[in-house]
């Protein structure tokens, strides 16, 4: 009787740590699939045949914006670039242009037509930047003129809300974890009971 008492009550503890370590380890996981890195095209505006690509990637604190351009049209000038909010690049071409929310990086032209700048956003998110709160669109200006007070964009690209990947919160994965954690130690708490019992 005391031998089947001490190997019911091992195997409660073990299977408590086990299960224990499984539910942090499935909360950790979950919460590192939660950064994104999420890569969107800018294409031209007014026949500008500049376009390239911008990548929004979750950081620590933030949110790192990689700009990579392509047929710059003139070596040693200076693009400006922003995250507007409130319109689209359509509404943009058409003349209505939305205000800028978040300047970023400006790129200078290489000679071989092309640049790149990164700005790291502090206190926001990917999911933040594509959520469906407003609408918002990356925009690379043309040289700035003198007289101009902003010049007009050369390529865009919106940051059109992202598609909900069906995945599990880390939070509804760590319940489930400690759920199975008391259902299996109420299962063995019961068989020691019974073992107890019949002997």
């Amino acid at each position: 009787m005391y031998r089947a008492r001490w190997h019911s009550g091992a195997a409660l503890v073990i299977t408590m740590f086990a299960a224990v370590a499984l539910a942090l380890t499935l909360s950790a996981s979950a919460g590192a699939q939660e950064n994104q890195t999420v890569k969107v095209d800018l294409t031209q505006s007014r026949d500008s045949g500049v376009s390239g690509t911008a990548t929004l990637e979750d950081v620590e604190g933030g949110v790192e914006v990689t700009l990579q351009m392509r047929n710059l049209p003139e070596a040693g000038v200076k693009h400006i670039n922003h995250i507007h909010a409130g319109g689209t690049c359509a509404d943009d071409r058409a003349g209505r242009t939305a205000p800028v929310t978040i300047p970023l990086e400006t790129i200078t032209a290489r000679s071989d037509g092309t640049g790149s700048a990164t700005t790291t956003l502090e206190d926001v998110s990917v999911a933040e930047l594509f959520g469906e709160d407003k609408e918002r669109f990356i925009l690379l200006h043309a040289e700035t003129k003198k007289g101009e007070v902003v010049p007009p964009g050369i390529a865009c690209a919106d940051l059109a809300p992202l598609a909900d990947t069906g995945g599990i919160r880390p939070a509804t994965l760590f319940l489930a974890g400690v759920i199975s954690v008391l259902g299996v130690a109420a299962g063995f708490f019961i068989l020691q009971r019974r073992i107890g019992a019949e002997n």
